[in-house]
């Protein structure tokens, strides 16, 4: 029986951008940038600790269109997936099958925490349009994206928010009353995105109020698809 993995969600309800002076409640922030992710029974947040292959069939919730016949997940087959996948599966409270994209995992992983810095583009510091346009580059092979977030709204391809899928562009106002693009983060799944936000680079969630007043669209860019 295919049995899928959901894990109790840990969100970081975090809320930050690129123009905003908001900072990140104490004892609520994922930290990777100290891990060993070789170790046997990593620790990934305060207090979490996964081991793959470790869970028993409790643990698995099958989905609703599982059937008997169904062998491509199993709970042996959990053992498969990495301490990585797990660690997000957890981060954006979604399941391990949907952590497929280990370059992007790992890629998240290696900034994860880094500073913000207005104009930065290392990790020193880095800001949210160049976080954006590393991270599309590295990882899907975009590399003709704009340095400022407005601009880089301009050239997507816009779509729906129901349209949302991983790698795609998400957009907040942050300037006061203004109603123009001052921020930009990167779709994940389950409303997630990570972005750089004055508190340093990290997953957030589009449902927070916050970003949820703030938001102003989201694009497609040509080539991530």
């Amino acid at each position: 029986m295919v049995k899928n993995l959901c894990i109790p969600g840990l969100l970081v309800l975090l809320l930050a951008s690129c123009s905003s002076t908001k900072s990140i409640p104490s004892g609520n922030t994922y930290s990777s940038r100290s891990e060993n992710n070789n170790n046997n029974n990593p620790t990934f947040i305060k207090n979490v600790s996964v081991t793959p292959g470790s869970y028993n069939n409790s643990s698995i919730r099958p989905t609703s269109n599982t059937s008997s016949t169904d062998n491509n997940i199993t709970a042996t087959g959990i053992e498969n997936y990495s301490a990585l996948q797990f660690k997000y599966a957890i981060i954006t409270n979604s399941t391990v099958e949907q952590m497929q994209n280990v370059k992007l995992l790992q890629f998240m992983d290696e900034w994860y925490g880094t500073p913000y810095h207005f104009g930065g583009t290392t990790r020193d510091g880095i800001d949210c349009s160049a976080f954006a346009s590393t991270l599309m580059s590295v990882v899907y092979g975009v590399s003709n994206l704009p340095r400022i977030a407005k601009d880089q709204y301009n050239q997507c391809t816009h779509i729906q928010k129901s349209q949302l899928k991983e790698g795609d562009l998400v957009f907040f106002h942050t300037m006061g009353r203004s109603k123009s693009v001052t921020h930009v983060g990167i779709f994940l799944c389950n409303s997630k995105f990570v972005h750089a936000s004055v508190s340093g680079v990290l997953i957030s969630d589009m449902q927070d109020p916050y970003y949820s007043k703030h938001y102003i669209g989201a694009g497609r860019v040509l080539g991530t698809r």
